[in-house]
């Protein structure tokens, strides 16, 4: 029949081995203060636990000295983790200065166990005893020892209070049901605690019940972690990353406290481990307003979802989510659509020019045969110079057939419409271009862009005086299309960091993308060269 000594000592090794696995566990989930203060909970135990079985395996005076000490490494910090551990728990907010204050008392107190054979601070007339199996250790009770009990007591009170407080705030099942898994564990571990105090069994005179509150108070914290998810959202966290490994992924509590992210998120936010709420606010701004997150040369998406368990909401799960493919095909379609309302604005332009050459043309024929009667009738006269006068008045008046600047009739087409723009604002213009018919893009595409480097630099010239505007046009085949634009500028251009101009105007600025659109579309080559009084661009196509 096992007799109490060997019971006793059961006792024990199941709690260090208890302890053990539940710190092992703590520290593999440890992402926040809370699950550190439980890992501190957690050690604490454990040291005192494995202290307390070298105690009472002692037989003499020197081996359990030894052994009281190092336990004490543990219990000096137990009610103290389990403070902060609940102080955390209930979003209970200590100054630092409060941490720092009780963590230095502690330490002080240790120092005085540590050199309990030359001081009486903590243990006064120490005394030692072999009864029976049991090892029996005679003291009176220090200052140092009283300051401790009641720094203990207090620590208890305040964990009560605000279990009690915090546990109001919770409606939700799972956490009502895990706010009284822990008020549970604190009040036995306490109970534990004030009988051994006070002497209530005859069994505290060589066993320490605090020992029997560690085992239950690892019980129900056991309870609390598998059954009422005590260490927060990650479990479910991990859970809604089975499918979505390769996205960043931050799990934050109903408080707006982040309890996990994982390697991803820690990459693309790696202010993640300084201030947290920093990146949480970031992905909620962009979800807030539609925008995307761009790291790496990659464009990310934010998400946001419930995390729920038990009926109980227990947070939120931001996502990014990789959409760097899908946002360049929506950019191209957004920039194909520019270009086809550019492309619509400017044969729009040159339908109106054409018609309104056609009307002059209908009303020049349809004087044409009284004016040759005229003309006629002069020279049978004799009047020659009055005939010449007629005819060069009406020569004046005959609309301009179209100027050929190139070979390729889609881009002379352009160039002869903006060119006619850029006269009409009393702009110069000298046009040097060699454009084949078959440039090796096509050629719709070409002419809008080229539209737009003209239309460009118009704009740039209205700012100054008619007589400083200019552009120059030149273009240059040879395997290659080389086109270059000049114009004449109020002052230098601002260029963005990849070297492309940009305008904070409403409206401006499309003209641009849709040129860079065709650069990417089509393989080429842009530079923009800013200088004072002068704007130039060079294109290489195809």
């Amino acid at each position: 029949m096992i007799n109490i000594h060997t019971l006793l000592m059961i006792i024990l090794y199941v709690s260090v081995f208890a302890l053990f696995y539940e710190c092992r566990i703590v520290f593999r989930s440890m992402k926040n203060k809370l699950h550190a203060y439980l890992l501190f909970s957690c050690v604490s135990g454990l040291i005192n636990s494995l202290g307390y079985v070298l105690q009472f395996s002692a037989t003499s005076f020197e081996a359990f000295r030894t052994a009281l000490k190092f336990s004490y490494a543990g219990r000096i910090w137990l009610a103290f983790s389990l403070f902060m551990f609940t102080a955390e728990f209930c979003h209970i907010r200590l100054p630092e200065l409060v941490k720092k204050v009780l963590s230095l008392i502690h330490i002080g107190i240790y120092i005085t166990i540590l050199t309990m054979e030359f001081n009486s601070l903590y243990y006064e007339n120490i005394g030692f005893e072999m009864d029976g199996q049991y090892p029996v250790f005679y003291r009176d009770n220090g200052i140092a020892h009283h300051l401790l009990m009641q720094l203990q007591v207090f620590y208890i009170l305040c964990a009560f209070i605000w279990l009690i407080q915090s546990l109001k705030k919770h409606k939700g099942r799972v956490a009502r049901w895990r706010h009284w898994t822990v008020i549970a564990a604190i009040f036995i571990q306490a109970a534990f605690y004030m009988a051994q105090i006070a002497g209530v069994f005859s069994v505290s005179r060589y066993f320490d019940l605090t020992i029997m509150g560690n085992v239950i108070l690892t019980a129900f914290m056991y309870i609390a972690i598998f059954r009422y998810n005590l260490l927060g959202v990650i479990d479910i966290a991990r859970d809604y990353m089975i499918d979505k490994l390769s996205e960043g992924v931050i799990a934050v509590d109903n408080d707006g406290k982040v309890q996990y992210y994982n390697e991803p998120a820690l990459k693309l936010f790696p202010v993640l481990k300084t201030d947290a709420k920093k990146a949480v606010n970031e992905i909620k701004d962009a979800i807030d307003h539609g925008d995307t997150i761009n790291r790496h040369n990659r464009i990310y998406v934010p998400e946001e979802n419930e995390l729920s368990g038990g009926g109980e909401i227990l947070g939120k799960l931001y996502s990014m989510v990789d959409s760097t493919e899908l946002k360049k095909n929506e950019y191209k379609l957004k920039a194909d659509a520019e270009i086809l309302q550019i492309a619509a604005g400017t044969m729009k332009d040159r339908l109106l020019t054409t018609e309104e050459l056609m009307k002059q043309d209908r009303a020049m024929r349809h004087d044409r045969r009284h004016f040759e009667s005229l003309i006629l009738s002069l020279l049978q006269e004799g009047n020659a110079d009055e005939a010449m006068n007629c005819l060069n008045e009406r020569l004046s008046q005959e609309p301009h057939s179209m100027v050929k600047y190139c070979e390729n009739t889609t881009v002379n087409a352009a160039i002869t419409h903006y060119v006619s723009v850029a006269e009409r604002e009393n702009i110069r213009v000298d046009v040097k271009t060699n454009i084949p018919s078959d440039p090796g893009v096509d050629d719709m595409k070409l002419a809008i862009a080229v539209s737009n480097l003209i239309e460009n630099a118009i704009h740039a010239c209205e700012k100054l005086p008619e007589q400083d505007r200019f552009i120059g046009i030149t273009a240059r085949y040879k395997e290659q299309l080389l086109l270059e634009i000049v114009n004449a500028c109020e002052k230098k251009a601002e260029l963005d960091e990849d070297g492309h101009p940009y305008s904070d105007e409403d409206g401006h600025g499309i003209g641009t993308r849709s040129v860079l659109a065709f650069v990417e579309e089509t393989d080429s080559e842009i530079m923009y060269v800013a200088e004072e009084k002068r704007f130039k661009v060079r294109m290489i196509v195809g």
